[in-house]
C-alpha cells in the first residue's frame, strides 16, 4: 500500500539534519565546566593547612624531645585520657 502526500521526505529529512547539526555545534561551544567556592568553604580549606602546619610543629617539637631524652608524659594526664576515652565509648 502506498500513501501519496503532498510532503517531500527529503526536504523534512533535510531539515532535521540541519538541525540537529546545529544542536551538536550549540553543545559543543557549551561545554564549559564551572566551579565556584564559596567564602566560608575557602576560610575551612585555610584553617585546614593552618592546622596541619601547627601539627607538623608539635610533630616535631615532640620528636627533639624524645630524641633528646627530655620527653615526658604526665601519668595523671595519660590517665585521664584513657578514662574519658572508655566514658565516651560507653554513651555512644
Amino acid at each position: 500500500m502506498k500513501i501519496y502526500n503532498n510532503i517531500n521526505i527529503n526536504n523534512i529529512y533535510d531539515m532535521y539534519k540541519s538541525a540537529s547539526s546545529k544542536a551538536v555545534d550549540a553543545k559543543k561551544t557549551n561545554n564549559i565546566d564551572k566551579v565556584e567556592i564559596s567564602s566560608n568553604a575557602s576560610k575551612i580549606n585555610k584553617s585546614f593547612a593552618e592546622y596541619d602546619q601547627i601539627r607538623e610543629k608539635k610533630v616535631l617539637d615532640i620528636k627533639e624531645k624524645v630524641d633528646s631524652g627530655t620527653y615526658y608524659v604526665k601519668s595523671d594526664e595519660v590517665a585521664e585520657s584513657i578514662l574519658k576515652g572508655a566514658f565516651l565509648d560507653k554513651k555512644i
